[in-house]
């Protein structure tokens, strides 16, 4: 089922928004909400065309969901330590990592990969609750080793 966007500013802006991984239920609510805030929710500087007081839609790069509209000079150093995940706690469970793909096509998916006596476990699925449940299967299968 093909999507009618208002304007064709309004497709490539979510069209952008869905490449770099964002998530909403509602792409038009979003884009409109996002479009009509004035000012940097986090420093109140009124947006313009400078580049540094442009608008820039902040989201969380672990779940993909809208935080804020701010400003790019604010987006670009906000939250930055707080993102970075250690490697054994990826989208807080272990072993998952989200996977996305920026070809022709861009999709949101979820990868499960552990090594269990220097032989790699790598799977694919769709949805994180299909990844978290079969990766919990996986390991009553193949339990640690303490």
């Amino acid at each position: 089922m093909k999507k009618i966007w208002d304007t064709p500013h309004q497709a490539y802006t979510i069209s952008n928004w869905k490449k770099y991984g964002i998530v909403s239920d509602d792409w038009k609510k979003l884009y409109y909400y996002h479009n009509s805030v004035k000012n940097c929710q986090l420093c109140n500087v009124l947006f313009d065309e400078t580049i540094k007081n442009q608008r820039s839609l902040d989201h969380d790069h672990n779940t993909g969901l809208y935080r804020k509209t701010l400003c790019r000079g604010c987006n670009a150093g906000y939250k930055k330590a707080s993102q970075k995940l250690k490697s054994s706690n990826k989208i807080g469970h272990m072993w998952i990592q989200r996977n996305i793909t920026t070809n022709k096509f861009p999709s949101v998916g979820y990868r499960y990969e552990r090594s269990i006596l220097n032989k790699k476990i790598r799977k694919q699925y769709k949805t994180l609750t299909e990844c978290i449940a079969l990766s919990f299967i996986h390991l009553l299968r193949q339990p640690l080793l303490t």
